[in-house]
């Protein structure tokens, strides 16, 4: 498989490269390029410091990282960069807590994964095939 570039720009001096802590890992951790407080389940976006160049056919995802999600109330909120944006990457975070919460700058706080994408096309339909899932829209056949 050929190995895939990803290009980032720091936008403030103070943005901390993206860093895979091993060379097999997926996602490149991501750090907070500000302090952030969180008043009791209040949802703000974070400053990461970097804006990326994908290469045509890839996309990003900012994803939670499993350890703070276990050990905090602040959750990191599933987010996709598509590859012809050249802004700053933010992340969106949310404090499932009633009490206030903050991210420091620097904290290690979300992982970006880079994923290849298929070319699709929408087509609208009068009729789809049968499925064993249910047609109701929610994975429910209706039965009780």
């Amino acid at each position: 498989m050929p190995k895939v570039i990803l290009k980032y720009k720091k936008m403030t001096p103070s943005a901390m490269a993206p860093h895979q802590a091993h060379p097999d890992d997926t996602g490149f951790d991501l750090y907070a390029d500000q302090t952030v407080y969180f008043a009791p389940f209040e949802t703000k976006r974070i400053s990461l410091g970097i804006s990326i160049q994908l290469t045509k056919g890839y996309s990003a995802e900012v994803r939670p990282r499993s350890g703070m999600s276990l050990r905090t109330p602040l959750k990191c909120i599933l987010g996709t960069v598509d590859p012809g944006y050249r802004g700053e990457i933010m992340a969106i975070f949310v404090n499932l807590s009633n009490r206030p919460n903050q991210i420091n700058k620097g904290d290690k706080v979300c992982q970006l994964v880079i994923r290849r994408d298929a070319s699709v096309q929408s087509i609208e339909c009068d009729k789809l095939n049968d499925s064993d899932r249910g047609s109701n829209g929610f994975g429910s056949t209706g039965r009780n």
